[in-house]
């Protein structure tokens, strides 16, 4: 029993307050400056070493599957910083290359010899060069001289022009993005109709049978189209207990923001309570663009500054073939309202009556689910906000009972099929009778944001109908002679939902920036649309600004 070796157990200190040896009993001075590798609670301790596998291993599958089944095992250490990691001084220094191949070359060769070869049986040369990409060489080919040269990207890129200048003098205020207003929710109140005045014309139903084999020119008309801003309206400037004046055609462009891709500008004049949202004369609400939402809208400028297919010409055409339409479908007869409050004396104004609504955008508490079976009213937080409003009404619909619905007219115009900005639209005279919904969705991506106003328009003026014309050139090189191909109705609110817009969505956005404008000081101020950035800027500009151009505008007038 002498011989036994013997065995003694060390000495093993115990350390109350964390991992490793305690200040009370260091340890030895042999493994003094010795590095070590903390441990790390999310580090999982599987494998001391690997043997099952080692990297030069020729089964590359199964070394594949495993890599997949090891891929969430961590290594040990891996969370902290190792101090045992080789750090090269000089190997590189000495290190060359001896082969200079790459590894694309070797895998293109040993796949081309796969499956048959380059001239083998079997699918051969077609099925090894397919695999480059879904087109063939042909394809791949094509799609790595794209994506290296950026060939024809130009054709999606669209510099888009500002509608306003902003000048040195002009104070960026805010600007506010899109993403911001997606999520904005109102529903405007009507508290009464201020009155109708002048006069509007009945719809004649003749034009129900008008199609693209029997269809109509348009005529011109000789009438004057008053437009003026809501601060030069006599009417609204009778309403004492109203602190917002608009017009529809500014509200709508204010409500259809999100949709618009091209420029526009709103001037905002603060004057003491009062807030006047006005439009700049001969602006771009002024006029109905065309093709704005296309992917390759109209060109704003060309090498031929007086081409008829300019977006700028086509947007003036729009404009008369609208008024045009107007008067013509609704010539059976007038209904005369209060005297016209514009022109003057031997002028004969249009047809489309003008309608003032009192809107009520007061922030209200909501009820509780109790009281929402009571007539009782929601109380209003803060101070009453009453919106003026100039609407449309662009004719009349008679009704079996006598009575008669009111209609919101507007015409789509289509210029040239072939040329650029046409947007891929079908030829009208050949498509409207046989492949009529394929044409209103052309048209719905085409003419978005020129719809979705015309639909919050309708919607303004309380309109119980919305008519919307197919009105093509005669010739595509004569911007003056137009025919009406036809026609389509819809309900306001249902077409506003057919575009994909929310109703309540945009009298949020009217709401929210209403109430930014009735926080700003007493000024002038634009709200204007970034052409090539999905945002509006509010620029404080100086009380001059604009007048000049319309002091230079009044003697060519004359």
């Amino acid at each position: 029993m002498s011989d036994l070796p013997s065995f003694s157990l060390p000495s093993i200190f115990d350390n109350p307050k964390g991992w490793g040896p305690s200040s009370a009993h260091p340890p030895s001075t042999s493994f003094k400056d010795v590095p070590y590798v903390l441990y790390s609670k999310g580090d999982k301790v599987s494998r001391a070493a690997n043997w099952i596998s080692p990297p030069d291993t020729r089964d590359t599958r199964d070394n594949r599957n495993r890599n997949r089944r090891d891929f969430n095992q961590q290594t040990y250490g891996s969370n902290s910083a190792s101090a045992f990691v080789y750090q090269a001084a000089e190997d590189e220094e000495t290190f060359s290359l001896v082969d200079k191949r790459g590894m694309a070359a070797k895998k293109m060769a040993v796949r081309g010899m796969g499956r048959g070869g380059f001239s083998g049986r079997g699918r051969g040369r077609g099925a090894g060069m397919q695999r480059l990409g879904r087109g063939g060489a042909r394809g791949a080919m094509q799609g790595g001289f794209r994506r290296r040269f950026r060939w024809r990207d130009d054709l999606t890129q669209h510099h888009r022009m500002t509608s306003v200048k902003p000048d040195e003098s002009w104070e960026l205020v805010q600007g506010i993005e899109f993403s911001r207003m997606a999520d904005l929710s109102f529903s405007a109140r009507e508290a009464r109709v201020a009155g109708m005045y002048g006069s509007v014309g009945v719809y004649d139903h003749a034009f129900d049978r008008v199609t693209t084999r029997l269809e109509k020119p348009l005529r011109a008309a000789g009438a004057v189209r008053y437009n003026a801003t809501a601060s030069e309206d006599p009417v609204l400037a009778q309403q004492t207990d109203v602190k917002v004046f608009a017009t529809d055609s500014v509200l709508a462009t204010l409500m259809a923001a999100t949709v618009s891709t091209s420029a526009w500008d709103v001037v905002v004049n603060r004057v003491g309570s009062s807030l006047y949202l006005d439009k700049r004369e001969g602006g771009p609400i002024d006029f109905p663009s065309v093709n704005e939402n296309a992917a390759e809208p109209p060109a704003d400028s060309g090498e031929k500054d007086a081409s008829i297919n300019l977006a700028p010409m086509l947007a003036m055409e729009a404009r008369d073939v609208n008024s045009n339409y107007i008067r013509q479908i609704t010539g059976k007869s007038r209904v005369e309202y209060e005297a016209n409050p514009f022109g003057g004396s031997g002028e004969t104004p249009d047809d489309s009556a003008y309608k003032y609504r009192i809107l009520d955008f007061s922030a209200r508490e909501q009820k509780a689910e109790s009281d929402s079976d009571s007539e009782s009213e929601e109380p209003i937080i803060g101070e009453k906000c009453l919106v003026a409003l100039r609407t449309e009404v662009s004719g009349l619909l008679a009704t079996g009972t006598g009575a008669h619905k009111q209609m919101f007219i507007r015409a789509l115009t289509q210029h040239d099929v072939s040329a650029q900005g046409a947007g891929g639209a079908l030829d009208w005279r050949q498509k409207l009778d046989s492949q009529r919904g394929a044409v209103i969705a052309t048209e719905m991506k085409n003419n978005a944001s020129k719809l979705a106003r015309w639909a919050f328009q309708a919607v303004l003026a309380g309109a119980d109908q919305l008519r919307i014309g197919f009105v093509a050139r005669v010739s595509p090189r004569d911007r003056t002679r137009h025919a009406i191909l036809g026609f389509q109705t819809y309900n306001p609110s249902d077409f506003v939902a057919q575009l994909g817009l929310n109703e309540f969505n945009a009298w949020g956005i009217a709401k929210a920036l209403i109430d930014l404008c009735l926080g700003l000081e007493e000024g002038k101020y634009v709200i204007m649309r970034d052409p090539n950035k999905p945002l509006i800027l509010l620029y404080k500009v100086p009380s001059a600004t604009f007048e000049e151009d319309e002091q230079e505008d009044e003697p060519e007038a004359e």
